[in-house]
């Protein structure tokens, strides 16, 4: 492994580590062998409601936050004033993220390109949003919060932008009744998609869930999330790890969570059910809460309990090793799975033949024949074979930073 690849002061090792377990698990839902055939925590809620999955987002925003806290602190003045730097490396960043999203967004075209087969390049449907453009946008608005206003400003904004995002859910559209007004098809999130991006430039998934779930409009508490992890990265920056700070953490954590849950509970119209697709503000607080004590987890497991523990340090490396590679591991890895769905022998595709003859079939010859069972095989498989690049770019020093 580097040599300095645990000891840089400006890095968390519990960030990569808990960074690495989110985008090994972003792979995983992303890739399942049939998307027919998946176990329910793998999958997204339908609408209203969670599962782990829906997590896996957020908690990486919440890492963005609690990463900047970081960052930043190499590119201020000795009185905290940003520097021309800092401002160019969001800029640099945010713009990177979103041409990465976008060439992943239009991957199928580029790939088609390349190979040959492109009949025609035609943009009208390509999709806008995306996870990297949220995340990109994300960043920016976090950062402008922070470099421009102090530690109450701060809580001022993020507060006010989930009472005013929470207003607007329940007040527009309106031309629609206000208990429809958070339904799949009638949000004011899409209609404000529909108005500015077009309904040709976004997601949908067939008929019943047409909503955008990286919207424009519900980027605002996006930017909530990662200015919670912002809060977290302040807050333990500088400080030894220890019991108390791992105890802190968890009851925050475990507080945020059980206000979020609560939020859900309450009736209408005061309510506020939990939804990813709209990033509803109880849907902030349920995930930040989440994140912070997953968080504190990793670093009870790998800063407390096991300093000095050569089992849990290798166990940590693991993951670390695609933490500090995230970005580029979910683009590359983006275009790998398209690749596969590209290249044919026949009329059968790459995927479909691996799927068929390294994963169902051997597990029908052993009696194991659950599609679910199968299609989870056909995840892991994927997301081992990802590993194994990243294990061999490790062990060679190279890092893809964005």
């Amino acid at each position: 492994m580097p040599p300095d690849a645990v000891t840089k002061p400006d890095r968390l090792l519990s960030l990569d580590v808990m960074r690495g377990l989110t985008i090994l698990a972003m792979i995983l839902v992303n890739n399942p062998g049939s998307w027919g055939a998946m176990y329910w925590p793998l999958g997204h809620a339908a609408w209203h409601g969670w599962t782990p999955t829906d997590l896996i987002f957020p908690f990486f925003l919440f890492m963005v936050g609690v990463a900047m806290a970081y960052s930043f602190a190499k590119y201020t003045t000795g009185e905290g004033t940003p520097t021309g730097a800092v401002w160019w490396r969001i800029v640099r960043r945010v713009l990177l993220l979103i041409l990465l999203g976008l060439m992943l967004a239009g991957s199928g075209r580029i790939l088609q390109f390349f190979m040959g087969t492109l009949e025609s390049w035609d943009l009208a449907t390509l999709r806008w949003p995306g996870v990297l453009q949220r995340i990109g946008l994300a960043y920016l608005g976090a950062s402008l919060v922070v470099l421009l206003l102090g530690k109450r400003g701060q809580m001022v904004v993020a507060l006010g932008l989930l009472l005013v995002y929470a207003g607007l859910l329940r007040s527009f559209p309106a031309d629609v009744p206000p208990t429809e007004r958070l339904a799949a098809a009638s949000n004011v999130v899409r209609a404000v998609d529909r108005a500015v991006i077009g309904p040709q430039h976004m997601w949908t998934q067939a008929t019943t869930n047409p909503t955008d779930p990286e919207g424009l409009l519900s980027t605002l508490p996006a930017i909530v999330t990662t200015l919670l992890g912002y809060a977290v990265g302040c807050a333990i920056k500088g400080k030894p790890a220890s019991r108390t700070m791992v105890t802190q953490l968890l009851l925050a954590g475990v507080g945020l969570a059980a206000l979020g849950q609560a939020w859900h509970a309450v009736p209408s119209p005061w309510g506020m059910p939990i939804n990813k697709a709209l990033w509803t503000p109880s849907f902030v607080l349920l995930s930040g809460g989440l994140a912070i004590v997953t968080l504190a987890l990793c670093l009870f497991t790998f800063d407390v309990v096991g300093k000095g523990s050569n089992r849990l340090a290798a166990v940590a490396t693991a993951f670390q090793m695609v933490g500090v590679n995230a970005i580029f591991v979910f683009v590359a890895s983006g275009f790998f799975a398209r690749l596969l769905t590209l290249m044919k022998f026949g009329e059968v595709t790459l995927k479909d033949g691996i799927y068929a003859h390294l994963v169902t079939g051997p597990l029908n010859a052993i009696g194991l024949a659950d599609p679910k069972l199968a299609s989870l095989a056909y995840a892991l498989g994927f997301v081992a074979v990802w590993w194994l690049v990243l294990w061999a770019m490790w062990r060679r020093g190279w890092s893809v930073r964005v």
